[in-house]
């Protein structure tokens, strides 16, 4: 068969086919080429040859045969298009391999010429059993037969396959192998295991680099053709289609709303389609690569070399201590029965009833009647606490005791069988109930204590002002009422700030006072147990934790002592009615002569103060304190009314005694008007009776005075 083209005035070469060789004439030579080497095959092409096109002076439409060896001419074929299985590599064309054997080809590069015929055949030997009864009677057994495999040997380099360079296929090793063994042998890895995070990060860095200068990077035309391949190299019919239920589970985890919702309808065919193409394209790039891994297929299909993938590093944390760590979870699954079902249902049950439980239930405190004396504080205070213990007493210990009762098949298994056995096993089960219990009752007193300090923290702001005081500036209710008092010569705090610290402080260990005591559920269980602790823990009163709650609250409560002794500014004009400075005054004045209006206006003055005394704050909200100046207020006016007093009595007794004198010169003046009348009577009558002017004179009534005629 002869096959010529020709093109213009160019003589391109003439091929001669026969059955085993090619004969190319090309410009009068000649050349002998062998089957395996020539075009008739179009995906061995040596140097991506190219068909030229089809003479300009040919009509005719080229035939699909024309255009398939173009096809191929220049991208050889990946697959096959007509096989009986699905997916068949084009490299399995030219071999005689049943469907099996092509399958299994294509696992492993070292094995591709390995075939099942001449794989040993091990046969496994058949076991009969007989009844014992047959065995009994004296029958015949069956014996047991094993054919021994016949053993062949493993051709694993076939003589008359060699590659293009002479060298047996099945001996050859693929360059992924060289390159592991010589990463292999390159690496040194370090003597003690594990290995730290910096060291495996290390030796990947370096099997990266090694792998790195081994491979050359992908041409363009590397790229344009792996590009091509993984688009057009594998038909879509010859991957399996994505399994059904893969949706189905894929609409489960979205939310029904999203599904139903109109406006996304679009949104949800375009991310099915995606999803669809993402699934073949991602399955044709295993494919074109795994194919590309034999070397032989890199060359037919003139790759030199494909990307890279970026590296997956996988770093394993040390853990030198991990047969430690397992040796210490059996120990404490062993003992500490962390793991046991009570524990869950003593949490449980703490969860659903005693939550919220609080020694000091402080919403009900600010809820209450605020401010509170000191004394009604502390009796508050005392009836949260008691309250708290009673129900932890008389329905939580007793509970959980119930709860044993009712499913003792949990915890039973723990106690001695008998009286020679140990109890260490039931001791350590509600040791191990007992700190539970203790960490939830702890839980419980750490809760109430910062519940305290958050009632205090509300007037975490202090209670400093600007002068003049304004009453409407502390709002939120007080806490605690201390009254002003007069000590003489100074105003006082009743009671002292040390002792309101003191009562606040007392109020704190109260709560953990109350938290002790507490006895542990198996005092109930066995109550004839003697001779262990069967109190729960609790806070100590020595811990850091308190005294940090202590810090808080003082910081609160030092900020809120400046308006207290700020307020007392107030009264500093005042201050000479404390010190008997103004009494002192008073007796000054008196001592010395003055007018009634003087005395008016002293008067006056005082009255003045006192009205001034009276109309001041008798209750001073100060955000923590509330100052109770009732007292004080009493005694100021008390003090200015006894100077006002002592005016008045003053002057009453200089007007008494001024009414008095002038009553007596009254009193004399009117005796002498009578004697007068009495000597005027007298003296007619003697004139007319002639009796002497000596001869009546009253005693104690002085001389008459004597009238001319």
């Amino acid at each position: 068969m002869l096959v010529k083209y020709t093109e213009n005035t160019k003589l391109l070469p003439e091929y001669v086919f026969n059955q085993n060789f090619v004969y190319v004439k090309c410009k009068s030579q000649l050349l002998k080429l062998d089957k395996s080497d020539s075009i008739h095959h179009m995906s061995h092409s040596q140097a991506r040859p190219e068909l030229p096109p089809l003479p300009v002076s040919a009509n005719e439409e080229p035939s699909e045969i024309y255009k398939t060896v173009m096809s191929h001419s220049f991208y050889p074929p990946l697959m096959q298009r007509t096989s009986w299985t699905l997916a068949v590599p084009f490299k399995e064309q030219d071999q005689h391999r049943g469907p099996s054997d092509s399958i299994g080809n294509n696992y492993s590069l070292t094995a591709r010429d390995m075939k099942l015929k001449d794989l040993v055949k091990v046969y496994q030997p058949v076991t009969i059993s007989v009844p014992r009864d047959k065995a009994s009677q004296g029958l015949p057994l069956a014996s047991k037969t094993s054919t021994e495999p016949s053993k062949k040997k493993m051709k694993l380099c076939i003589k008359g396959k060699d590659d293009a360079t002479g060298t047996p296929l099945a001996c050859k090793h693929s360059s992924s192998s060289n390159m592991k063994n010589a990463t292999d042998s390159s690496l040194t890895y370090p003597e003690s295991r594990p290995m730290s995070p910096e060291q495996q990060m290390d030796v990947m860095l370096q099997q990266e680099m090694e792998v790195e200068s081994k491979e050359n990077k992908p041409s363009e035309l590397d790229l344009e053709r792996y590009y091509y391949y993984l688009t057009n190299g594998i038909r879509k019919d010859m991957i399996a289609p994505e399994d059904e239920d893969v949706m189905v589970r894929i609409y489960k985890l979205i939310p029904k709303t999203l599904l139903t919702t109109p406006a996304l309808e679009p949104l949800q065919v375009s991310l099915r389609s995606e999803k669809e193409s993402d699934y073949y394209y991602s399955l044709m790039k295993s494919i074109v690569d795994y194919i590309l891994m034999d070397p032989l297929e890199k060359k037919r299909l003139f790759i030199k070399s494909i990307p890279r993938l970026f590296p997956h590093r996988v770093i394993r944390a040390p853990v030198p201590w991990h047969n430690i760590y397992q040796s210490v979870k059996k120990w404490n699954e062993e003992h500490l029965h962390t793991v046991n079902p009570m524990m869950y249902t003593l949490k449980e049950l703490w969860f659903s009833e005693f939550k919220d439980l609080r020694f000091i239930r402080t919403a009900d405190l600010l809820a209450g009647k605020l401010p509170l004396l000191p004394h009604e504080y502390q009796e508050e205070i005392q009836k949260h606490c008691l309250d708290a213990r009673q129900v932890l007493l008389s329905k939580w210990i007793p509970t959980c005791a119930q709860l044993f009762v009712t499913q003792k098949e949990r915890w039973v298994h723990f106690a001695p069988k008998n009286d020679y056995d140990s109890s260490r096993n039931i001791e350590e089960y509600f040791a191990s109930v007992a700190s539970f219990m203790s960490l939830q009752l702890r839980e419980l007193v750490i809760k109430s204590l910062g519940d305290l300090v958050s009632f205090f923290m509300i007037h975490k702001d202090g209670n400093d002002f600007n002068e003049p005081y304004q009453e409407m500036d502390f709002f939120i209710p007080q806490l605690i009422t201390i009254k002003l008092e007069v000590d003489d010569p100074v105003i006082v705090f009743n009671p002292t700030f040390d002792d309101c610290w003191q009562l606040i402080k007392e109020s704190f260990l109260e709560i953990i006072k109350n938290s002790n005591g507490i006895p542990k559920v198996e005092s109930i269980l066995f109550p004839d147990l003697k001779g262990y602790n069967m109190i729960l823990g609790t806070v100590d009163p020595e811990e850091n934790l308190v005294a940090d709650f202590l810090n808080q609250t003082l910081e609160v409560f030092n900020k809120n002592q400046v308006g207290p002794h700020k307020y007392l500014n107030v009264y500093k004009k005042y201050d000479d009615l404390l010190d008997n400075t103004a009494e002192q005054d008073i007796s000054t004045f008196l001592n010395d002569k003055h007018d009634i209006d003087d005395f008016v206006t002293s008067i006056n003055s005082i009255k003045k103060r006192r009205n001034e005394i009276a109309s001041m704050h008798i209750t001073v909200p100060l955000a923590m304190f509330c100052l109770d100046a009732v007292l004080l207020n009493h005694d100021l006016c008390e003090r200015a009314q006894n100077l006002k007093d002592r005016l008045i009595q003053y002057q009453v007794d200089v007007n008494r005694e001024t009414n008095t004198r002038y009553k007596n010169f009254r009193e004399k003046l009117g005796c002498a008007n009578d004697l007068m009348a009495n000597v005027l009577a007298m003296q007619v009558q003697e004139i007319e009776f002639g009796f002497s002017e000596s001869t009546y004179m009253p005693s104690g009534c002085g001389t008459p005075p004597v009238f001319s005629a």
